[in-house]
């Protein structure tokens, strides 16, 4: 029988700053959609917050030199067209 190697949970040296800016970003941002939605409109509120992916590509594409699809290029134009219009 194999013995089971342990993996440990402990993040790699040099990473904690890039995990705490993580978690301090996402709670301003939770915490500036609930201030969106109580003071201004919800469907706009809703239809910027529904846009995050957005940035986690743009990263993927600059970090990483990730390339787009004709589609996903189209998306991306669409659904930043289209915020402009359900703000109005």
């Amino acid at each position: 029988m194999r013995e089971k190697q342990r993996v440990s949970w402990k993040p790699a040296a040099g990473i904690f700053g890039y995990i705490l800016l993580a978690g301090i970003l996402d709670s301003g941002a939770n915490a500036l959609y609930v201030a969106a939605t109580q003071r201004g409109r919800l469907d706009v509120a809703a239809v910027l917050s529904s846009l995050y992916p957005a940035s986690t590509v743009i990263l993927a594409r600059v970090v990483l030199k990730e390339r787009w699809s004709r589609l996903q290029s189209l998306g991306m134009i669409a659904a930043l067209a289209a915020v402009p219009l359900v703000a109005r």
